[in-house]
């Protein structure tokens, strides 16, 4: 098998386990993404996959799935990094850009793993295409994001980000606006609204 069907295969094994998650056990998953693949070195890989395992124990007892099962579907949840926003384009056209042209994936795939709607996922990747027709360049990338993030339908791409960013990674509104190539102003009126609806 090539090397492109074994990483679609997975991803695909991750995607589907994601969503019989409940909202809450998607929560842990999450927060079991950030200290099992790390960006911020405080604590060593052992301490954070203890603390991952303490997260997990629940999930892994109802699936009936052993730890190493669940870091694998870990791994391989979708990440981009923070790195790709742009002015030209809107969070949402980013990740359908990033995960369409970096990650090979098709956009019904892409409209799976976000749920959002297939027609609305193609508009955006045309719109995405006319603004920025380069590929992304995120080099020395230090906050990855997990794709599933943006399948809460209660959130705008834009306000999934900003939650995200603000209680996974714990940065102020100043370090997200530059993140995400947005106003301070924009990132705090965001989260407030993102708050509201929660």
């Amino acid at each position: 098998m090539k090397s492109k069907e074994i990483r679609k295969k997975k991803t695909d094994n991750a995607s589907s386990f994601y969503f019989k998650l409940s909202q809450e056990e998607k929560n842990i998953f999450r927060k079991s993404t950030n200290f099992i693949l790390p960006e911020k070195k405080v604590f060593t890989y052992d301490d954070l996959v203890i603390f991952a395992k303490e997260l997990l124990l629940p999930i892994k007892e109802k699936y009936s799935i052993s730890f190493d099962e669940l870091f694998k579907l870990i791994k391989e949840q979708l990440l981009f990094p923070a790195e790709i926003f742009n002015e030209k384009l809107t969070v949402l056209e980013s990740v359908v850009k990033y995960l369409k042209e970096e990650k090979g994936l098709s956009l019904s795939k892409i409209s799976d793993i976000i749920g959002r709607d297939k027609r609305n996922i193609w508009h955006t990747y045309d719109e995405a295409k006319k603004k920025y027709s380069e590929r992304f360049s995120a080099k020395n990338a230090r906050f990855l994001i997990p794709a599933s993030i943006f399948a809460d339908s209660r959130l705008s791409a834009l306000e999934s980000a900003v939650v995200y960013l603000k209680e996974e990674f714990s940065l102020n509104y100043h370090e997200i606006a530059i993140l995400l190539k947005r106003d301070d102003r924009t990132i705090w009126t965001v989260y407030q609204r993102a708050k509201k609806k929660c």
